[in-house]
């Protein structure tokens, strides 16, 4: 049985093959739409995530203050697992190295004009804005520390931006999945009015209706396939044009081209479903 549906399915296609390919063409630059987008949503959450395990607060001294006197209190506040002292030359030595060629304006100031400072190492069930801030809140109040940076609103930024990366990708699925599902529909509708003969004559003698349909469902999940390799290829080469001179970008090579294939698939088998309930009742 299965061997006939593969045939059928394959003979279809071959009636009308300049239309198979033609819109397994559209198929795949409209899901290549949303691969584009699955990409960068994906980067974003690299990016984020980056962000997050690079979180350390940022404590900078009176110059009078010890340490050692204030170390203990730093360690005693909740969320805090390691604290680290920085003099004023390993800062300048840090500001040096981080500034390369451009730090040769250093040389010509007569003071290091940088304060101590602690790198306050954070535990990850803190790495939360609003956890953040009370812990930035506590750090003030304590005698020696002159100011608190934590970059909290950077990453408070780049949630809601990634949010509305999310809410643009589901809009974009959404408009992109009824684009594809009507383009198989309108493939899957011709091939059945092509051989409305014949499904005629298979109903006149007896056939069940799973055998009259799966040929289609093949057709319609094959043309899906082939669409999410196709926009797959075309995506790929397009990254490795950016690569040339974007080197940041990641390409999960193997999720996206599962996510192709499963995309293809499923609005292939939803459009031939939806044709063949129209025409045959």
């Amino acid at each position: 049985m299965i061997k006939f549906i593969v045939k059928e399915s394959l003979r279809g296609i071959r009636k009308k093959p300049l239309s198979f390919f033609l819109s397994t063409f559209a198929f795949g630059l409209c899901l290549l739409i949303i691969l584009i987008f699955f990409l960068l949503t994906y980067n974003l959450f690299l990016s984020l995530k980056v962000a997050y395990d690079k979180i350390e607060i940022y404590a900078f001294l009176d110059e009078k203050v010890s340490f050692p006197s204030i170390k203990d209190k730093i360690s005693l506040i909740d969320g805090v697992e390691e604290v680290k002292y920085i003099s004023k030359e390993e800062a300048l030595k840090i500001l040096k190295e981080e500034l390369k060629e451009e730090a040769s304006f250093l040389e010509a100031l007569d003071r290091n004009p940088l304060p101590p400072s602690l790198r306050i190492r954070i535990s990850p069930k803190a790495k939360q804005v609003s956890e953040i801030k009370k812990i930035e809140d506590k750090l003030k109040l304590i005698p020696g520390i002159k100011d608190v940076w934590a970059g909290e609103e950077l990453i408070s930024k780049l949630i809601k931006v990634l949010n509305n990366i999310i809410y643009i990708d589901i809009g974009i699925l959404i408009i992109v999945a009824i684009s594809v599902i009507f383009i198989i529909f309108q493939n899957i509708e011709q091939s059945l009015f092509n051989r409305q003969r014949e499904i005629e004559i298979m109903q006149l003698v007896g056939a069940k209706d799973y055998f009259i349909k799966a040929p289609f469902y093949l057709e319609g999940i094959l043309e899906g396939i082939l669409g999410g390799i196709f926009s797959f290829i075309i995506l790929f080469i397009i990254y490795r044009i950016m690569s040339l001179s974007i080197t940041a970008i990641n390409f999960p090579t193997s999720i996206l081209l599962i996510f192709a294939i499963f995309m293809g698939a499923s609005l292939g088998g939803i459009g031939a479903n939806l044709a063949l309930n129209r025409i045959l009742k």
